[in-house]
Order: structure tokens, then sequence, then C-alpha cells
């Protein structure tokens, strides 16, 4: 604060001597001292603030992003601008990738902890929510993943054999094994489409055993999991076929809903009409008159489909997208947003 006043005090000195100069305008015009004071004091007024603002901001520096005061000083610098630098995260493909609250903490941060704990998470959703964008933002280059199917076997967990050119065989692991030799995580997508018989075989690398012996190849005996190994799994619990069993659902102990950030979506320039039709159709969706809406994939894609080709085409695209049952309601829900109606993309 004897900075602050300091400053003021010699600010006020400056003034005081600037309008001394008017006496010899005053004799031209009674109107224009009166008029040059005020500008003067504004413009003082205004380098004031910068001044204050460059105090703030090289306190802030200091302290840290916490913006908590040190001891003797009653200065509040505001930190919210710098929460947006501290949920940017890169993902392996380049992406930037902004989290979102989980709780009262970072998701990317949470993924983390709970790695660092072995607490296994499952994330659930509707596709295109951000469910695996989430998982490579927190786990970065070291994350092995597998895309699960009802054709996914237990080979594309543990690994198999392959031909060579000369007419033998080789082994290769498959992802459990390498996360697990590696100590790195391990991403299983859309897990409730993948036979619970072939998922028992994460049992006891999830459990206590920590170990999983790989009865396919005698020679590769037992693979402990070493530090660092982890298993997170996603999946669309309203996708056609899912099965979970409660053997593999009592491992993960942690399960969250994921859903589309409306709000960041418009920061990230979505346009608001498409993100406010997106929001009355999810409305629709959980009360059950459509099966679908735009997830945050699908409005990114939006974003960038209409830079390209125009407002337009876009909204054409996104209609051709959705399920051909939704689509009467879709199109009026679109219609009301643009004020026109619209068609799905036909060639």
């Amino acid at each position: 604060m004897t900075t602050t006043t300091t400053l003021i005090d010699s600010v006020n000195s400056s003034l005081g001597e600037r309008l001394t100069k008017f006496e010899d305008i005053s004799k031209l015009s009674p109107e224009l001292p009166a008029l040059l004071a005020a500008t003067i004091s504004q413009s003082i007024n205004e380098e004031i603030v910068g001044i204050l603002d460059l105090y703030s901001n090289k306190a802030s520096k200091v302290r840290g992003r916490s913006g908590a005061s040190t001891s003797g000083s009653n200065v509040t610098v505001d930190t919210s601008d710098l929460s947006a630098e501290t949920n940017k995260w890169l993902r392996p493909n380049g992406e930037d990738y902004y989290s979102r609250k989980w709780g009262e903490h970072d998701a990317v941060l949470v993924l983390r902890k709970a790695r660092e704990n072995q607490h296994f998470v499952l994330l659930y959703g509707a596709p295109g929510c951000g469910k695996t964008a989430l998982v490579e933002a927190a786990f970065g280059e070291e994350l092995y993943t597998v895309l699960g199917s009802g054709d996914t076997e237990v080979s594309d967990l543990v690994g198999g054999y392959s031909q060579t050119p000369d007419g033998g065989f080789i082994w290769t692991d498959g992802a459990l094994i390498k996360a697990a030799e590696t100590g790195s995580p391990l991403l299983i997508d859309e897990i409730g489409l993948i036979d619970p018989k072939v998922l028992s075989i994460v049992y006891g690398l999830m459990d206590g055993r920590r170990e999983y012996t790989v009865t396919a190849n005698p020679e590769r005996g037992t693979v402990k999991a070493k530090d660092g190994f982890y298993v997170i799994a996603a999946t669309n619990p309203n996708a056609p076929g899912v099965r979970l069993s409660e053997a593999l659902l009592s491992r993960f102990i942690v399960q969250v809903e994921m859903t589309t950030d409306w709000g960041l979506a418009k920061k990230l320039g979505v346009p608001v009409a498409i993100v406010t039709a997106s929001q009355n159709l999810a409305k629709k969706q959980s009360s059950g008159e459509v099966s679908w809406a735009p997830q945050f994939r699908e409005l990114l894609a939006f974003r960038d489909l209409e830079k390209v080709f125009g407002t337009k085409w876009a909204i054409q695209n996104l209609l051709a997208a959705s399920p051909e049952m939704d689509r009467p309601v879709v199109a009026d829900v679109f219609a009301r947003a643009y004020g026109e109606a619209v068609l799905p993309a036909r060639i």
C-alpha cells in the first residue's frame, strides 16, 4: 500500500503542475481549462490503473497461481484467467484437450492420481463426448489401447503367433502384456462390447495378484505387472450388445458418466445456434423422444465444416449423420434454431 500511496501522491502533484499552466489558456477561452483538466485527469487515472495492474501481475508471479496474498499484503489478485492454461493438455495426436472439473478436481489430474493409487476407472457415456480424449490427455504416449468389439478375442489382449516369411512362427505380445511388463496404462475402449469370458483374463492383473500366466505360450510363463501398470475402461452403456459382468465392474472402484460440455464447445468456436439445438436434442434424448443428439465430436466437426463449406452445408451434413428414425425431430429442431427448413445432405 505504501508504494500505491506514493504513486498516487506523485500523480496528483503532476496534475497540479499541469493545471497551473491553464491561466494563460483561460484568457483565450474560459471553458478550455476545465475541459483540459478533465482530459488529463482521465489520462492519469488510466495510467494509475495500468501501473497497479503491473504490480498485481508481478505479485501474482511471486505468490504463484493460487493467488494467496503474502504476509503483510492486502492486495487481491484475480487468477481466474489462469484456469484455462492449467486445464489445457496435449494429446498424442498433437491436439489440445481442454479438461473439465470432476467435482472440485481437474479430470486429467484425477486419472493420474487414481493411477498412482491403483484406483481403476470406468468411463461411460455417449460416443463422441470425450472419453478417449480424456484418457489420451492424461497418459499421452505411454498409453496402450485396445478397441473392443464383439469379435475381440483373448489373443487381441494377450498376444499370439504370426507366421514369418520363412514359414516359421513368432510370438507377439498383446497390449495387455506390453502394458503390464512396462508398467504402462492400458485403455480398453468399448469394453462393454467384449465377451465377459474374454475379459476375465484381466482379473489377475487388476487384483492383489497382479500377474497373468500366458497359457497360449508356455515360454512366456507368468507375467507380473510392474509399478505403473493401470487399467482404464470406456463404454457406451446404451450400445446394442453391451455386457459387463459384476466381477469386472467390482474392480473398477471409480465409475463416472461423461457428457458433452456445451459451454466449452461455445468457447472453442462452435456456433451458439447449433449448440443450443444440440442441447434441445439431448433433453429429448433423455426423455426418450429421440435416440440421438450431437456430442462434442460432432460439434467440433460442424465448426470446421462450416468454415469450409458454409452453414447450410454443415447443417445438412449433421442431419444426414442422425439416425433415420430421428431425422424428422432433428430436422425440426434445426429449423427452429436457424429459421428455415433443412433436409439431409444428398448427392
